[in-house]
């Protein structure tokens, strides 16, 4: 990491404790039968990584969740394929400041939004994804373990080697199982 991308770090850490303090949230374990309202987030920048969100989005729509999904793309416009599609929003690499705080209207519309579950698909441990699950006033987060990001009720770890398929079918796999008293007596709540 160079001098400038530990600064930017260091100022966008202090920008979000700050925030951070005035943040409140009801924090309750949620599952894919007891969630009326999910948000994710991921990086939209692949193809590829869209098509694998559209899919997770539609099989969770179909059983009546109601999902936004908010991507982010690291270029200077929206690809087309995107474009159109319900309940997904997008900001662009030009709406990123000088320390990678996501500066955009949809980004701020996502952050008043109170999801019972808020899903983080970046694989990065990027700056701009940790401030948006920050400052979520959603319930319960879930993402991939990361060490310094504390920020998720739920984390999951996977291996570096592994892709968003194998992320999302692990998330949806426990989604499924988490806060279900019929699967085990003694199955520990978050």
């Amino acid at each position: 990491m160079n001098t400038f991308s530990k600064i930017q770090l260091i100022v966008g850490n202090y920008v979000l404790k700050k925030k951070l303090k005035q943040l409140r949230r009801l924090k309750r374990v949620y599952n894919l039968k007891t969630a009326k309202r999910i948000g994710i987030v991921f990086n939209a920048t692949k193809q590829d990584d869209y098509r694998q969100v559209s899919g997770f989005v539609k099989d969770i729509q179909n059983i009546g969740i109601e999902v936004k999904v908010l991507g982010y793309v690291n270029d200077k416009d929206v690809p087309n394929e995107y474009l159109f599609k319900k309940n997904f929003s997008y900001f662009l690499k030009k709406s990123i400041n000088w320390y990678r705080k996501p500066v955009n209207p949809e980004v701020e519309k996502f952050l008043k939004e109170k999801f019972d579950i808020v899903i983080d698909f970046s694989l990065d441990n990027d700056y701009i994804f940790n401030y948006i699950i920050a400052l979520s006033p959603s319930r319960f987060k879930v993402g991939k373990f990361n060490e310094p990001n504390n920020h998720y009720d739920l984390m999951l770890k996977i291996n570096k080697d592994k892709d968003l398929q194998y992320f999302i079918e692990q998330a949806r796999h426990y989604l499924e199982m988490i806060n279900r008293p019929e699967l085990s007596p003694d199955f520990i709540n978050i």
